[in-house]
């Protein structure tokens, strides 16, 4: 018997847990023909069923997602981070980067891998070890917890107080901290960042949160290369004014 079936449909995902409904699929008995996967086809019933998402590549792979605002410098950070991680270190890195068509205001999401072996996943991360959301609305427009590993972290940018948080956090997203027993931190970078001249970019001020609170590599070590990577950001906007200021 030839059984098939089609995925990526819609411009879906293809996961791991998708591919491992197939493989079930094809241990029963009489296996469904023209199956879809990634999909919920609840009209013609073709859909296979698909359980949780399951975590690849071993004890060395360790995956972040972080949830923000389109022109908020999330991304550019992360970039950041992939490239001073890749740098200073022996680990590989993979990184992609998901935005909607709105751009500047919009919702964008980072997905980041770091393995200490050569990563293959081609499929975004959907059981990441390190949530980081940006934007305190997200809360109640995305499911950011989804996928969160056991003993997984969490990192939310909030103008809530602690007791405010306690008050105002979904109940929901509560009750997946208890059961995954995840750690969950919060700080107030839109008043940081208000404070010392940045405006509303807080990606500075999230990024090195980041590297304290997952040690990925050396505190000190990141801060030394963000330090860096400004200054020679910086160097490069003064050569492009200068040239701009001296072909007039």
């Amino acid at each position: 018997m030839v059984v098939g079936g089609r995925y990526g449909l819609g411009s879906k995902d293809t996961t791991p847990a998708q591919i491992l409904a197939v493989y079930e699929n094809l241990a029963l008995p009489m296996p469904k023909n023209l199956f879809t996967i990634g999909i919920e086809d609840d009209v013609t019933f073709t859909s296979l069923p698909q359980k949780e998402e399951i975590a690849l590549g071993g004890e060395g792979m360790y995956e972040a997602k972080f949830y923000g605002l389109g022109a908020d410098g999330t991304v550019g950070a992360n970039k950041n981070s992939v490239k001073i991680i890749g740098d200073n270190t022996n680990k590989h890195c993979q990184a992609y980067f998901s935005y909607d068509s709105k751009k500047s205001g919009g919702f964008t999401c980072s997905h980041l891998r770091f393995g200490d072996a050569p990563i293959r996943s081609t499929y975004l991360v959907n059981t990441p070890n390190f949530v980081a959301c940006h934007v305190q609305a997200y809360l109640h427009m995305y499911d950011v917890t989804r996928g969160l590993r056991e003993n997984g972290t969490f990192l939310l940018n909030t103008i809530w107080t602690g007791e405010e948080l306690a008050k105002h956090l979904p109940n929901d997203i509560k009750r997946y901290f208890a059961k995954k027993n995840i750690k969950v931190y919060y700080i107030n970078a839109t008043k940081i960042a208000q404070e010392i001249g940045l405006g509303n970019r807080t990606n500075t001020i999230l990024q090195s949160a980041f590297f304290r609170i997952t040690q990925v590599i050396p505190v000190d070590l990141a801060i030394e290369q963000m330090k860096n990577s400004f200054l020679n950001r910086m160097v490069k906007k003064v050569k492009r004014l200068l040239i701009k200021l001296c072909c007039r």
